[in-house]
């Protein structure tokens, strides 16, 4: 049995970071959503053609950018959208391959330092995938919403108002997120995979990303903590709180599961496919995460920084 002798202390929490809390916060996080949820998203794995296809798209995108990155890295940035795409209601896998290739190349981006590349020459790339993979509208949206993620980061990244906004409250910082974690980007170049009227209506006005923030953030935000706090990043909502005392994260950490939880049974009033969709995509991002290699370490091979 676990006494308090046996836990780390404060000294100890405040040099190892969430490393101490991890294995009862991953249980958490997975009775959360196993019990809330419940559906366990199946992956949608690729056949070895349209792997290439993808990986190759995603060298070519980058291109302009100088960067070498290997086929082993693209696997791990495209597991996400394996994991948490809703097979149950896939339609369209032109749209899918798309959404596989401006995720990943975002996450290049992301894993980028911006004052070292031109971000102007990797916005073509960018609309070039959109029009090859999408029809006319749904291009413009998946584009202006990949364009609109890449350069709220390129502005962003070390300004001022990004510091008020995610040190100064959780409200606060989660409207900014909406954004910055690349949610409501995720929406609107999903919603073709899918085709479905009111989940499109969800997408485009915003609510389904403002609805799906908190639960893709708060667990990003845990599993990459040690990493950006390595790299000096601040948009983190576990900067909020004093991870060094076990009875103030314990606090913080319950009312980031209660935030979830009221989001998902809110999300449980959308429609059936709708519900589906969102709800696949908190679990499916869960589960890539916890099984991710982008996650075991602060720095390593596939999230290490791209020169």
């Amino acid at each position: 049995m676990t006494t308090d002798l046996l836990k780390p202390g404060p000294a100890a929490l405040g040099a190892a970071g969430l490393r101490p809390y991890r294995e009862d916060c991953t249980r958490r996080f997975a009775e959360l959503f196993a019990g809330r949820i419940g559906h366990r998203p199946v992956p949608r794995a690729l056949t070895p053609d349209e792997l290439r296809e993808v990986i190759t798209a995603c060298n070519a995108a980058v291109a302009p950018l100088g960067a070498t990155v290997s086929d082993e890295r693209w696997i791990s940035y495209l597991e996400v959208v394996c994991r948490s795409q809703s097979t149950r209601h896939l339609r369209d896998m032109e749209a899918f391959k798309a959404v596989c290739v401006l995720n990943c190349v975002t996450f290049v981006w992301d894993d980028m330092d911006p004052a070292l590349h031109d971000f102007e020459l990797f916005l073509p790339r960018l609309r070039r995938i959109c029009e090859r993979y999408y029809a006319e509208e749904d291009a413009w949206f998946a584009y202006e919403a990949a364009r609109a993620f890449v350069t709220s980061d390129h502005m962003f990244r070390d300004a001022p108002l990004k510091a008020a906004l995610c040190g100064t409250s959780l409200e606060q910082y989660f409207r900014f997120r909406v954004t910055d974690v690349g949610v409501d980007f995720w929406m609107r170049m999903s919603y073709p995979v899918y085709r479905h009227r009111e989940f499109t209506e969800h997408a485009k006005t915003g609510l389904a990303a403002r609805m799906t923030t908190r639960g893709l953030a708060v667990v990003n935000d845990f599993y990459s903590y040690d990493r950006e706090v390595s790299l000096g990043q601040i948009a983190n909502c576990f900067l909020l709180c004093d991870v060094s005392d076990p009875a103030a994260f314990e606090k913080f950490f319950q009312d980031r599961l209660d935030d979830i939880a009221e989001d998902i049974r809110c999300i449980g009033m959308f429609d059936e496919i709708s519900r589906d969709i969102l709800l696949d995509l908190l679990y499916g991002n869960f589960l890539w995460t916890v099984g991710s290699a982008r996650y075991r370490a602060a720095v390593n091979h596939v999230n290490s920084r791209i020169q």
